[in-house]
């Protein structure tokens, strides 16, 4: 009459692998990671997909049955997630540095607010760059497919396995190159323009030194980037898709 529960009890130290693998990407993810999320919610969600996932995971030849075992376990697992989610997270970071770039060479740098996902002082230029970053990974169905390759995972890397750690490596530096592209592919036009606006100011001010070069420069600078921002508003949402793309491809390099 025992056997049943005994079974069940052998089979919590491989849920709690899996709860943790899921937790490491539910705090590091876009999105799901997000700052403004309660960690009683991330929780529970963490608690709702292990349990679903629960039986798609391959059986464990041998569970760790000691505490210590346990625990080297749960962070190797949880290192798998963070690493996933952190990964991804690079992208987001090139957008907001192509923001930060362009509201520096705007002035409105000194005009900062809490982003309510990173939980950091941000600009107001940076804040709208992320979160329209952040409707089209949702659109995209971004989060379900992390949540997928993260199931996959389970069949290429199974649980108490290691992964190449040079894989890992490469893989983040090539993440980070195109997150770094992508904030410059962002930034780039905005940044010629004001530069052209600048130099044209410029040689204004030399042929008419009574002209208040900066009361003057000011509202022409905040125009003419936000036209060129409003004009590129597609081709950035298509440049970020193209970059999620490769990233999840990237992402699945490790994995493989």
């Amino acid at each position: 009459m025992l056997y049943p529960f005994q079974d069940i009890f052998e089979q919590i130290p491989v849920f709690i692998l899996v709860l943790f693998r899921l937790g490491g990407i539910i705090v590091m993810a876009p999105f799901l990671g997000a700052a403004a999320i309660p960690v009683k919610v991330k929780a529970l969600l963490a608690l709702i997909l292990a349990m679903a996932l629960f039986p798609l995971v391959p059986p464990v030849t041998f569970a760790p049955t000691s505490l210590t075992g346990l625990s080297v376990g749960v962070a190797g697992e949880m290192l798998i997630g963070i690493i996933m989610g952190f990964v991804l997270s690079l992208l987001f970071t090139g957008i907001q540095f192509g923001a930060e770039m362009i509201s520096y060479q705007m002035g409105f740098a000194m005009a900062r607010m809490v982003d309510p996902f990173t939980d950091v002082s941000t600009t107001v230029l940076s804040q709208f760059y992320m979160l329209l970053a952040t409707l089209i990974y949702v659109l995209m169905n971004g989060p379900l497919i992390l949540i997928r390759a993260l199931t996959q995972t389970f069949q290429t890397v199974p649980l108490l396995a290691a992964i190449d750690n040079t894989t890992v490596l490469t893989v983040s530096v090539s993440v980070l190159t195109e997150s770094f592209k992508l904030g410059i592919r962002i930034a780039g036009p905005v940044l010629v323009a004001l530069f052209l606006a600048t130099t044209a100011l410029g040689f204004i001010s030399r042929t008419m030194p009574q002209l208040n070069i900066l009361a003057a420069g000011f509202p022409v600078r905040i125009t003419l980037a936000f036209v060129i921002l409003v004009a590129s508003l597609g081709l950035i949402v298509m440049l970020f898709q193209d970059s999620l793309v490769i990233v999840f491809r990237q992402m699945g390099e490790i994995f493989i």
